[in-house]
């Protein structure tokens, strides 16, 4: 297993999306003590709906919420109201319940579904503004990962992986037949944490090489060059 992941395995889904909800508010709040504001980049798709929810019900009152800003590693090309929109789901799971105001949010997508590479070019624009042009630090990066290896929107064998100037790109994946707007690796590899949230069996082949130490998939590749934390259910563990 590599030195720099680590692992902590719940015996079912709601387990596991407890422990990351209370890790994550512990985090946030170090990060909102140490320096007056936290950011987070959310994962999206269906995964962290429960944890988002989680969080707006049994943490509401643990943490300093107006203080934390909210991003996206990756995002679907779609307008912000579409069923497929991370930033929808997100903002009926997590946002509207804790009643998080607008200017605390950032959408990868802009309200008018612009051409996707001046989306891209927008939000790292919006990046480096508070970095003073510098890779930004995310306090916590959360991320999921596919079954094929890939977290955010990075994707095996696909463009993005070689970008190491760009802190966000539009990203052709021919396997979906489409592109999506993600955060690029140096934004990952400078966070101060990154955060797997993984569920189900057939997630359990990808984790067995992340423990393997495997270095040829974007999840391994990360998990190789910086710290990673694995929240897991049991299914996707597995028992080797």
């Amino acid at each position: 297993m590599p030195a720099n992941a680590e692992f902590n395995a719940s015996a079912t889904p709601e387990a596991t999306f407890v422990a990351c909800a209370d890790w994550l508010v512990g985090r946030l709040a170090e990060a909102i003590r140490d320096r007056g504001v936290a950011r987070i980049a959310l994962a999206g798709g269906s995964t962290p709906r429960r944890l988002y929810q989680i969080l707006a019900d049994r943490y509401r009152d643990a943490l300093e919420w107006p203080r934390v800003e909210f991003y996206f590693g990756d995002e679907r090309n779609v307008p912000l109201d579409h069923p497929d929109s991370n930033f929808r789901m997100a903002r009926q799971a997590l946002f509207e319940p804790l009643g998080i105001q607008p200017h605390r949010t950032f959408p990868m997508v802009s309200d008018q579904q612009r051409d996707p590479e001046r989306d891209a070019q927008s939000y790292e624009e919006t990046l480096r503004r508070w970095t003073a042009g510098e890779v930004p630090r995310f306090d916590v990066a959360l991320v999921g990962l596919g079954s094929d290896g890939h977290f955010a929107s990075l994707f095996p064998d696909t463009e993005a992986l070689s970008e190491h100037h760009r802190l966000v790109v539009v990203n052709p994946v021919p396997k979906l037949h489409g592109h999506r707007l993600t955060l690029t690796f140096p934004v990952f590899e400078s966070a101060r944490d990154v955060v797997f949230l993984v569920l189900g069996a057939d997630k359990a082949p990808a984790i067995q090489r992340i423990r393997d130490g495997g270095d040829e998939l974007p999840a391994e590749d990360l998990a190789r060059r910086r710290p990673t934390r694995w929240f897991v259910d049991q299914a996707a563990y597995g028992t080797a």
